[in-house]
């Protein structure tokens, strides 16, 4: 169990912004639906730890509910791991990167929905933000905008760590760990297993996370579309209840929040339940 997300799923595809061997390549994945035209796009951005692998739970019920899914995938991350593992040169590389990617592996004339997991969801907030009217939902799956107590005295020390060291190695531990995610099957068959996850990152990326997530609650209220959030109930990353707080401030016709049995994994821990949640928000909220 948990041992085949190893490998491919049904509808898995890889493919390239750019042509093989160009400098400026971003490759990701994508899974098509099993049917014509797709509802909807769903850009899946994920955690700093993880990569799109980590979708395919997901990405194999979304798919056969018509979705495309489209993985975005980091510089230095997963397929991408050549180009700067564990480090960025900016927020804006960050968010232009992710909108290259959507740009060209979205389904032409199709409903957008950003989709964000952990960390992807503050990645997600000012993807959201910059697209405007063209972004017809986000989804914001376990989101990493408050961590829990635990998770900030963590994060805390590894910046403490991170004085003198050179802004760009990828030297610093990450504060998560692979047992925050799950304790089913896909620790050990898959996550411990994942070679391309970040085990450490760099000074510089933790600085611009840092702003980016100041940035994106403080810009959380500005958000215009329909707003899907799903927590999960025995998440130790996350301040459930600070995040409920927050997005109250929010129109409330705006704003479904729901929550699921398992840890911060959900993917993993309850991928058909997650799957449908979304469904039916997409049908409800967007109309697609």
């Amino acid at each position: 169990m948990g041992e085949r997300w190893s490998e491919p799923s049904a509808g898995e595809h890889e493919a390239s912004t750019e042509p093989p061997g160009s400098p400026d390549a971003l490759r990701y994945r994508s899974w098509s639906p099993t049917t014509e035209p797709p509802r909807a796009t769903l850009a899946v951005l994920s955690g700093v730890m993880s990569n799109t692998a980590w979708f395919r739970p997901l990405a194999e019920q979304w798919r056969v509910r018509g979705f495309h899914v489209l993985g975005v995938e980091r510089r230095g991350s997963g397929l991408n791991a050549g180009q700067g593992r564990g480090d960025t040169e900016s927020a804006e590389q960050l968010i232009g990167d992710a909108l290259r990617v959507i740009e060209h592996g979205r389904a032409p004339g199709r409903p957008l929905v950003i989709v964000g997991w952990c960390w992807g969801a503050i990645l997600g907030v000012h993807l959201a933000l910059r697209l405007g009217e063209a972004v017809d939902g986000l989804a914001l799956l376990t989101p990493g905008l408050y961590p829990s107590a635990t998770l900030v005295e963590r994060m805390a020390a590894v910046q403490a760590q991170g004085q003198g060291q050179p802004p760009e190695a990828p030297v610093l531990a990450s504060p998560i760990t692979d047992e925050m995610f799950t304790d089913g099957p896909a620790l050990d068959g898959f996550i411990r297993r994942d070679e391309a996850r970040w085990r450490t990152f760099s000074p510089r990326f933790l600085e611009v996370s840092t702003k980016l997530s100041m940035a994106a609650r403080m810009r959380l209220r500005k958000l215009v579309a329909p707003v899907l959030v799903v927590l999960a109930e025995r998440d130790v990353t996350t301040d459930n209840a600070r995040m409920i707080a927050e997005l109250a401030r929010l129109p409330p016709e705006r704003v479904r929040t729901v929550s699921l049995p398992g840890a911060h994994g959900l993917q993993f821990d309850a991928p058909e339940a997650l799957a449908e949640r979304l469904d039916a928000w997409a049908r409800d909220a967007l109309g697609v």
